[in-house]
């Protein structure tokens, strides 16, 4: 035999996860030795050894749970096959590992040192080569068959035709297809997929997922739906996204939409997300960046953290393995993502990725954490779930002191549960839900409509009333209760549950008491319990303006100080330290502080601080803050309308005045996110103001929204690659017309700025430009000349602005800059 032969496989049946008491029946087909190691003791060592003929099953049963790994050597070969085993019950935790296709390292080295195995999602490309994370790469074979991980095509509606021209659709969302259409695509890509070498393909990941997708998936034999968005509500791009309501456990995906959890059949798909999600903080939002995954941590102008590593990821990820709470017999099991790198961000979002992955396989030395593919958890579920696996987990706000995007600087505690019949979030200090959303009942939305699912929060309300005194629970109803609902009791405990069903919830090490029933459907009447304060130590305080939350135990412990206030430049205020501490700020860390006041700016960019082995009561801030932001004269004032209005009209005279526009036919106005005064927003629509003077023609942006440093300042913006496209004009064009487009950006935050410009889907180079620090500068204006040889088919103009810097492995020490648009103007001459 040869020193590699691709040929060569290893089988474990039922599956490389295991419930206890189940027996792996271990196979290859080619004869050679087998061996089982153990990682329970957080070091593998050797439990079993066999011999194998060609086709020989091994049937072992496993004595206790835990991580094991099946190892293979084919005779007269010198590769090992491995397969990861993992072996659990409901006490455990199950992680999926998952590397997307925008990630710069496919982590391989940690991965499979620890081996465990992974699920890697990947692009398609066309022709004989492929760059690095496309399916032609030919180490995702390797990786597949030698380590076991999973490789899943990520596939868009418009992707397939990489493969196959015939297959070409020009939009990204499967919805633009019908079942049949969908199927031949799918159809397709197995063929091409298993020509390359693959496993037969029984998965895919994509980011739009539609009911026709589903059904299409179950005639073909597709059994997982991966790289799902479980609390994102707005479309990426020209993604159209909306997942909520869908669980953020593995699900059986419903009949009626893709989004709602069903029930387990034989040619049932599986729906998994990217990433195991923050619920509440989306909800606020409507962005959906809040999630279990380093590099998401320390993403440009919006990094939630600094240093070498994410302290943050790391406490969300410990919150998340330890606080996970079964209700019935299945694990907890989430996602751990790791992405971004190469397409996207800075160069330390692959350091973040790699310290997180670490921080991760070194949890599974200490808690009942184990690993397992897609592939294995689908299997588990058709031996053992045949519905959504119950499930209840509390969430604090790491994020705390991150404002983005509208986040409340501290949102506070909450409580997610996961039910047969429905997903419910309850939040800090109430005892009711914040949203509800029904399994039980139909559903029938549209994949893109942002009102959907229906929420049912409001009728829980209104429906029960829960009352909450000093040792007292009154739980009342005046009629049958509609639906199954929720209560959370904060801070106390309860002696009896009464007639309602008390659910466990585990603590995190804050150590506070939550307590949670379910009140059953078709109750009423009244109720009264008995229960018991259990306030643990203060993890949180507020002083006026002033936030502070505490995190961690021992050595891990840590506070942060954020001041709630839209300042549009630094102020400094006075923080007194009751003892010396190593301190972080949004950029890196500034080192020890000793005992005693300093002096500590907050800013636009920087809303928060970590003290390091602090509580909230080691700290204390200013009390005159109010006083210091008002002589400051930087908060944004009540007049940040008027001052926007002004700016603009200003910046319409100069743009319509401009050599490139001046005595053009006026088509299109366009102020970026000019309502929005200060901060950030995932999409820009409802903060733009668009004037359109033909009919049918407006713009808009698919990057990643607007952002204002404060009235008359804002832009559409992207680190990398801002795109916009104006729609409308194909329906007023004339082949030949001279047709004007003139931009505006200036450089609020003075770090040089410099693009790159093209128009078309072909993005034909259109120049250079260096935007000045003043928007009143001649040189913020940018005419580009476009004609209908640019438009797509649909009579489109796609514009693109690039960041012209270097690649960056930190943000903020090497000037990182965004690529902004401000205003722009569009203006023709007509034929004659």
């Amino acid at each position: 035999m040869p020193a590699s032969d691709t040929s060569v496989r290893l089988y474990i049946q039922p599956g490389g996860l295991l419930h206890l008491g189940e027996a792996a029946v271990i196979s290859a087909n080619v004869s050679g030795e087998i061996t089982i190691c153990s990682g329970l003791a957080g070091g593998f060592g050797v439990v079993s050894t066999r011999h194998v003929a060609s086709g020989e099953s091994w049937s072992w049963t496993a004595e206790a749970c835990g991580q094991y790994v099946v190892e293979f050597k084919p005779t007269g070969s010198g590769e090992v096959l491995s397969r990861p085993l993992a072996v659990v019950d409901r006490e455990w935790a199950v992680c999926q590992i998952t590397v997307g296709a925008f990630t710069s390292e496919d982590f391989a080295d940690l991965i499979h040192e620890a081996r465990v195995g992974a699920d890697y999602y990947i692009n398609l490309t066309g022709g004989a080569r492929g760059p690095a994370f496309s399916a032609i790469d030919p180490r995702w074979t390797e990786y597949e068959r030698l380590h076991g991980d999973v490789i899943h095509p990520h596939v868009m509606a418009s992707d397939v035709g990489k493969v196959d021209p015939e297959l070409a659709h020009e939009d990204p969302n499967w919805e633009t297809l019908s079942q049949a259409e969908i199927e031949k695509r799918l159809q397709g890509l197995k063929q091409w997929w298993q020509g390359q070498g693959y496993e037969p393909l029984d998965r895919i990941a994509t980011y739009t997922p539609c009911n026709p997708l589903v059904q299409a998936c179950r005639a073909m034999g597709i059994r997982v739906i991966h790289s799902l968005c479980a609390e994102q509500n707005w479309s990426d791009g020209e993604w159209a996204i909306n997942h909520w309501g869908m669980p953020t456990a593995p699900y059986w995906m419903a009949e009626d939409d893709f989004r709602k959890a069903g029930v387990r059949d034989e040619t049932g798909v599986m729906g998994i997300i990217m990433n195991h999600y923050q619920v509440l903080l989306p909800h606020l939002t409507h962005w959906g960046d809040f999630v279990l995954s380093p590099s998401h941590f320390t993403r440009w102008v919006r990094a939630a953290d600094s240093g070498e590593e994410s302290t943050r990821f790391r406490q969300f990820l410990q919150d998340t393995v330890r606080g996970g709470s079964p209700v019935g017999d299945a694990p907890f099991f989430f996602v751990a993502g790791f992405e971004f790198g190469r397409t996207f961000g800075t160069a330390n979002m692959t350091a973040y990725n790699r310290a997180g992955l670490r921080r991760l396989l070194e949890l599974a030395a200490t808690e009942k954490l184990v690993f397992a593919t897609s592939t294995d958890v689908r299997a588990y579920y058709d031996r053992h779930v045949p519905a959504l696996p119950e499930r209840l987990f509390r969430q604090r706000d790491n994020w705390v002191g991150v404002t983005v995007n509208g986040k409340p600087g501290q949102a506070g505690d909450a409580v997610v549960l996961e039910r047969s019949a429905y997903k419910a979030l309850i939040r800090e200090d109430s005892a009711l839900p914040y949203f509800y959303y029904d399994y039980t009942q139909p559903w029938h939305f549209a994949t893109a409509d942002i009102d959907a699912p229906d929420d049912y929060a409001e009728a829980c309300r209104g429906e029960l009333s829960v009352l909450v005194t000093d040792g007292q629970l009154c739980v009342t109803a005046k009629q049958a209760l509609e639906r199954a609902t929720p209560i959370a009791v904060w801070d106390a405990e309860l002696s009896d549950a009464g007639p309602f069903e008390p659910l466990p919830i585990k603590a995190l090490d804050d150590g506070r008491s939550v307590t949670v029933l379910e009140v059953p459907r078709g109750w009423s009447g009244r109720c009264d319990l008995s229960l018991r304060t259990a306030k643990p130590a203060s993890p949180s305080r507020r002083d006026g303006r002033w936030m502070l939350q505490s995190f961690g135990v021992g050595e891990q412990q840590h506070c942060y100080l954020h001041l709630d206030a839209a300042l549009t430049q630094s102020v400094e205020f006075s923080v007194q330290l009751k003892q010396a501490a190593r301190v972080d700020d949004a950029k890196g860390s500034l080192g020890v502080l000793e005992a005693g006041t300093h002096q500590l700016a907050f800013g636009p960019l920087q809303g928060w601080y970590r003290f390091w082995g602090c509580s909230v009561e080691d700290i204390e801030p200013a009390e005159s803050v109010e006083a210091e932001i008002e002589a400051s004269g930087v908060s944004v004032s009540e007049n940040a309308a008027a001052q926007s209005d002004a700016h603009f009209g200003q910046l319409d005279a100069q743009a319509w005045a401009h050599p490139a526009l001046q005595g053009k036919s006026r088509v299109l106005t366009v102020h970026c996110g000019a309502k929005l005064p200060f901060g950030t927003r995932s999409r820009a629509a409802a903060d733009d103001e668009v004037l359109a003077h033909l009919p049918g023609i407006h713009a808009s942006e698919f990057a990643d929204g607007v952002m204002a440093f404060g009235p008359g300042q804002a832009f559409w913006y992207h680190p990398r690659s801002l795109h916009f496209r104006i729609y409308g004009l194909g329906d007023s064009m004339k082949t030949g017309a001279r047709w004007t487009l003139l931009l505006h950006s200036f450089d609020p935050q003075h770090l040089d700025v410099n693009y790159r410009l093209s128009v078309g889907a072909q993005e034909r180079p259109v120049g250079r430009w260096a935007g000045p620090e003043n928007a009143g500068d001649g040189s913020a204006f940018y005419p580009i000349e476009f004609t209908a040889d640019d438009l797509d088919a649909r009579g489109r103009l796609l514009v693109s602005v690039y960041s012209d810097q270097k690649a960056l492995v930190h943000w903020w020490r090497e000037r990182g800059f965004i690529a902004a648009v401000h205003a722009l103007w569009v203006g023709t001459v007509p034929l004659e």
